[in-house]
């Protein structure tokens, strides 16, 4: 029998080694995972919601929505006649005509220039052509007395001693109107709100402002002076009459800023012995009173006033989107002419003097446009002629088109005319 003993080690020494084999892990992820009921069980996974894209989704479109909204009221400060008519206005104006066009009137009574487009009053009929020549449209208004009031995206024609206007943008007639008076002036605004001086039973004059949708929005009688122009603010909210009174064989005049909310003036400036030839109110810090021997500029509140006086009765008076001409000169002899340019906001930019009968006058890009008998100048500020061209007779006005370009109008004909 053998015989086991007990083996004594020393309790300062370690044990012996023991090699030990390694087992290999077994590898289970080939293996298929079954239910209890047999079938193949799914690994788990998380389901994310929709909310989450939605809520991004909500915050794209809220932020678009409020940049868009951004740009329209900009657009509305910037087009106070609105967006879409400014726009509709830019679209007439696309395309092209040829030179020259033909007239079907007998008198051409009127050019104003918008830039990119201009109107032709005629004694017969409302025409508005692009520079490039094209017929935007041609309305025939059978006034016998017809004037032209522009704003920056419509005319207002009227009869003069009338009952009836007319008013267009590019597109067409936006309104056919017929008062119950006879019309002395008018005028239209750049929100495209308008206004009409007529006469009154028992007052001298009564002025009527509208809307831009046709709604009568103020009105306003003289009781004793006669009302002989008139002028909206940019923004539709205020307007500019002059009154005229004699006394003692004088004329006597007097400016009015009006607001909507009451029929007394906020501020009157008189004219002693001067009588008011137009408002023109085209930007919103103050409109230019044209007189006979002075141009003032007055702030919409009254309280800045420029006033620029001349010794000589003032001839012509034109503008532009960013300047305006005034012609002065003798009644007794009209080739000596002094010609000043004022800015937006009334300020007397340059003086100077052209010797020679001037029929019309435009302004643009800083320099000025003057046709005199069968001659077309151009001149910079201080009157030195940079560019001249023969235009023929029967040149009544013209228009600027290009930089070095106009169009000369007469009674029955548009010709395209290049300044060399």
């Amino acid at each position: 029998m053998p015989d086991y003993k007990r083996k004594h080690r020393s309790r300062f020494k370690s044990a012996p080694k023991v090699n030990k084999k390694r087992v290999k892990k077994k590898d289970y992820s080939s293996d298929i995972e079954m239910s209890p009921n047999g079938k193949k069980q799914q690994k788990m996974r998380v389901v994310k919601g929709k909310k989450l894209e939605q809520k991004r989704r909500f915050k794209g479109f809220f932020y678009v929505a409020c940049i868009l909204l951004v740009i329209f009221f900009a657009a509305q400060l910037i087009m106070p006649a609105g967006l879409f008519e400014t726009v509709s206005n830019s679209v007439a104006v696309m395309g092209s005509g040829k030179y020259p066009l033909e007239l079907d009137s007998g008198d051409t009574l009127n050019v104003i220039s918008k830039g990119t487009y201009y109107y032709v009053l005629t004694d017969t009929k409302i025409n508005a052509f692009s520079n490039s020549g094209k017929l935007i449209y041609s309305y025939a208004h059978g006034y016998e007395n017809p004037v032209l009031k522009t704003s920056k995206t419509r005319a207002l024609v009227f009869d003069q001693g009338g009952t009836e206007a007319v008013i267009f943008n590019l597109s067409g007639l936006k309104s056919d109107l017929n008062h119950e008076k006879e019309i002395i002036n008018a005028a239209i605004g750049e929100d495209g709100s308008y206004a009409f001086v007529t006469s009154a039973d028992n007052y001298a004059a009564a002025v009527s402002v509208y809307k831009k949708n046709n709604k009568l929005a103020f009105e306003w009688f003289s009781s004793e002076d006669m009302v002989n122009n008139i002028a909206i603010s940019p923004n539709g909210k205020k307007i500019a009459v002059s009154t005229m009174s004699s006394a003692v064989g004088n004329y006597n005049s007097k400016i009015s800023i009006l607001n909507f909310k009451s029929a007394d003036a906020e501020y009157t400036k008189e004219f002693q012995n001067n009588i008011i030839y137009e408002l023109y109110a085209k930007t919103s810090r103050g409109f230019l009173v044209i007189s006979e021997n002075s141009c003032n500029f007055i702030s919409w509140r009254g309280k800045m006033i420029r006033e620029y006086k001349n010794e000589y009765t003032a001839d012509m008076f034109r503008s532009s989107p960013s300047n305006s001409v005034m012609v002065f000169n003798r009644e007794s002899d009209k080739t000596d002419n002094r010609i000043e340019i004022y800015s937006k906001n009334g300020k007397l930019k340059e003086k100077l003097e052209f010797k020679a009968i001037i029929t019309d006058i435009q302004v643009k890009g800083g320099n000025i446009y003057c046709l005199s008998d069968t001659n077309v100048y151009i001149l910079n500020d201080d009157g030195t002629v940079l560019r001249t061209a023969t235009c023929g007779f029967g040149a009544q006005k013209i228009a600027v088109i290009g930089q070095n370009t106009v169009a000369v109008i007469t009674d029955n004909l548009i010709s395209e005319i290049k300044l060399k």
